[in-house]
């Protein structure tokens, strides 16, 4: 009784080891797997057996303990499960019967996309050669996405792969050695969006997989490429690892327009670069504003002409410090910040500046309508007129000069980018 106990305990764990160990395998490689265990399990028994035959046959007759009754037991089994394992055994790699049974259901899915010629490249479009060397294409289902240049993908056999998508690379959001980067969430939501629960055909290049097993490839949803949709967007930038470069060309072109465009990763200056992402650059964006202090200006904010006939007094012309939002008590104040006319939705805007109610705040010709119709005299505010110029915030970090508050020398809306009155903070 207390051997039959044993036996099923050993039996229960046996199973659970097995749904452990091969619960992600295909069931005939699982099965293959066990009859080579069981191989090798027999031969060091049969080794056993030949050392001491009553620790193998343990039960019977003391008499028939012999090491050639061990020795009949052990190789027939050993032979047996081998020839089993032989046959189970899988003639291909997931990824080599995917291709398989990719080319057996639909031939044409193997066309080559060729690179245009001098003389057609107004003309691109895949071309489906055969004559040439076919691309590796094949189908896959999208079942999670890791991150915006990764995910994971149920090929046609059942297996599931990872994927990293070549020639590209998005911010990182789950690195283990660093942040959370800038447009990283962004390309993650993009790519989720695009492709859970779709099936994309992947192609790929002259490696299949990286240094961390990942597939290699670029990725196709109906017949728009996701790794020039990232690009495009501006959630990725050109990665060149040879010698997988058949697209480069073309991706470099794709990124030159994201670039000139100011999109995603782009708005940060010098954020991406050819050897990754700086993060140092994007902090100041990247982190909230605390209030700033005004910073005195050398100069005033507007100069009046003397009138022959005495003026009206004015409310003196105050600038708010910059805070989160940008405030112009009156369009005195935006001109002399040189940020006339105001649109709305440009910050500063308000309905008080916008008097004929058109959208536009302190446009000139109201302002001198205005005047006229009031009878009053026309304030003339001088143009002012700086000395200095930069070509970007960097220049002015080098002069030592950032931030640079509006009316100071130097300062323009261009280097202003976020409107808030103080540029290169």
């Amino acid at each position: 009784m207390f051997k039959s106990k044993k036996s099923i305990f050993i039996l229960v764990l046996l199973v659970l080891l097995e749904f452990a160990i091969f619960s992600g395998m295909p069931f005939k490689e699982a099965l293959a797997v066990n009859f080579f265990l069981l191989t090798m399990f027999f031969f060091v028994t049969w080794l056993v057996g030949l050392i001491k035959p009553s620790f193998v046959l343990r039960w019977g007759d003391p008499s028939k303990k012999t090491r050639k009754n061990v020795s009949k037991f052990c190789l027939s089994s050993m032979v047996l499960s081998f020839i089993l394992f032989i046959i189970l055994l899988p003639k291909s790699s997931p990824l080599e019967q995917a291709f398989d049974d990719q080319s057996q259901k639909n031939s044409d899915v193997l066309a080559t996309f060729e690179y245009q010629t001098e003389t057609d490249k107004n003309s691109a479009t895949p071309t489906g050669d055969k004559s040439s060397k076919a691309a590796k294409i094949i189908e896959a289902e999208v079942i999670s996405v890791t991150d915006g240049d990764t995910f994971t993908v149920k090929l046609k056999n059942g297996s599931k792969e990872k994927v990293r998508l070549v020639l590209v690379d998005t911010p990182e959001t789950k690195h283990p050695d660093k942040p959370v980067q800038p447009f990283g969430p962004e390309a993650s939501n993009y790519t989720k969006t695009l492709l859970t629960g779709k099936t994309v055909k992947l192609e790929f290049d002259v490696s299949e997989r990286d240094k961390y097993g990942r597939l290699l490839a670029y990725a196709y949803l109906g017949d728009k490429m996701v790794n020039e949709l990232l690009l495009k967007k501006g959630y990725a930038r050109v990665a060149v690892f040879p010698p997988d470069v058949k697209y480069v060309d073309r991706f470099r072109a794709i990124q030159k327009k994201a670039q000139a465009a100011k999109l995603g990763i782009w708005s940060i200056e010098d954020y991406a670069t050819d050897s990754g992402f700086d993060d140092t650059v994007a902090i100041a964006k990247a982190s909230p504003k605390a209030t700033a202090t005004a910073k005195p200006s050398p100069k005033p904010a507007a100069s009046v002409k003397p009138s022959a006939k005495p003026a009206a007094s004015k409310k003196p012309v105050t600038t708010k410090a910059p805070v989160e939002e940008v405030y112009y008590e009156n369009c005195t104040t935006v001109r002399a910040a040189g940020a006339d006319p105001l649109h709305k939705g440009d910050p500063g805007y308000r309905s008080a500046l916008d008097r004929d109610a058109d959208g536009i705040a302190c446009e000139t010709s109201a302002s001198s309508s205005s005047s006229t119709d009031s009878g009053s005299e026309q304030t003339i505010i001088e143009p002012q007129t700086d000395s200095v110029y930069y070509k970007n915030c960097t220049a002015v970090r080098n002069a030592g000069a950032a931030p640079i508050y509006a009316g100071e020398p130097g300062y323009s809306r261009k280097l202003d980018r976020d409107g808030d009155g103080v540029a290169c903070e």
